[in-house]
C-alpha cells in the first residue's frame, strides 16, 4: 500500500497508510496505547491499530491541522471545552504513574496530553474534532496543559491577548495563573536549548519566540 509522508511535524517522520498512520514508537507507546483505547469512546483521539519494536499504527484523524492558531472566539471556546473533556476522561487513570515518557508531575490530577496546541489538533470548518501526537502524555496537574494551550492558542497571536486568555480559562473552568505560564515557557526554552531532538527548532529561532512571550507575560504582571 502506498505511503504518504505527512508534513509539518517537528520531531518524527509520520506516514499515512490508507486510513492509518505509521509513526516511530518509543518505549512509552504501550502505556499511551492503553490511554488511547480508553479514550476511544469519545471519538476525539486516534485508535491504536498495531505496535512493534519500532513503529506504531494508529487510526487517521481526517481534517485540517491548525498550524496557524485560530483567531475566532468560537474556536477558542470549543478548544477549551475539548481540553476539559479530555482531562475529565483521564481523571480515573492517575494511579497509573509508570511507563510514560515523562515522570508524573505533582499535584497529579489527570493524564496530560503534554502538547495540546493547534498543530496537534484536526479541525472541521474551524471546529476542533480530534487530538493527536500523544507521545508526551503523562500524569500531572491540569494547569500544565492549560498554560501551554494559552501560549499556543492565545499568546501566539498579537491581539486581544488578555481577554482571550480569560475566555479560555473561564470556559475550561480554571483560574489563570501567569506564574504557571512562565514556568511552562521556561521549560520549553530549556528543552529547545538542551534536547538534541530540537535542533530544527533551535535553528528556526523558537527560543527567541518563547523568550519574547515570556517577556510579555512578565510585563503584563503589572
Amino acid at each position: 500500500m502506498n505511503e504518504e509522508l505527512l508534513t509539518g511535524g517537528g520531531l518524527n517522520q509520520v506516514f499515512r497508510v490508507g486510513d492509518a498512520v505509521r509513526r516511530p514508537a518509543g518505549p512509552w507507546a504501550p502505556r499511551v496505547h492503553d490511554l488511547l483505547r480508553r479514550l476511544a469512546p469519545l471519538g476525539i483521539a486516534p485508535v491504536p491499530l498495531g505496535l512493534d519494536a519500532e513503529h506504531e499504527l494508529l487510526s487517521y484523524l481526517p481534517g485540517d491541522v491548525g498550524h496557524v492558531p485560530p483567531s475566532s472566539d468560537a474556536t477558542l471556546i470549543e478548544s477549551a471545552l475539548l481540553l476539559r473533556r479530555l482531562h475529565d476522561a483521564t481523571a480515573t487513570l492517575v494511579g497509573e504513574l509508570n511507563g510514560w515518557q515523562f515522570p508524573a508531575r505533582e499535584p497529579v490530577e489527570v493524564v496530560l496530553h503534554g502538547d495540546f496546541a493547534p498543530y496537534n489538533i484536526v479541525f472541521h470548518d474551524g471546529s476542533p474534532k480530534g487530538v493527536f501526537d500523544w507521545d508526551g502524555a503523562h500524569p500531572g496537574p491540569r494547569w500544565w496543559d492549560v498554560s501551554w494551550a494559552i501560549i499556543q492558542f492565545v499568546l501566539a497571536l498579537p491581539d486581544d491577548r488578555e481577554r482571550r486568555t480569560r475566555l479560555f480559562c473561564e470556559t475550561y473552568g480554571i483560574e489563570y495563573d501567569r506564574e504557571h505560564v512562565l514556568i511552562r515557557l521556561d521549560d520549553m526554552i530549556q528543552t529547545i536549548r538542551e534536547d538534541p531532538r530540537f535542533a530544527l527548532q533551535r535553528a528556526e529561532g523558537h527560543v527567541d519566540h518563547y523568550l519574547d512571550l515570556s517577556r510579555y507575560v512578565q510585563a503584563s504582571r503589572a
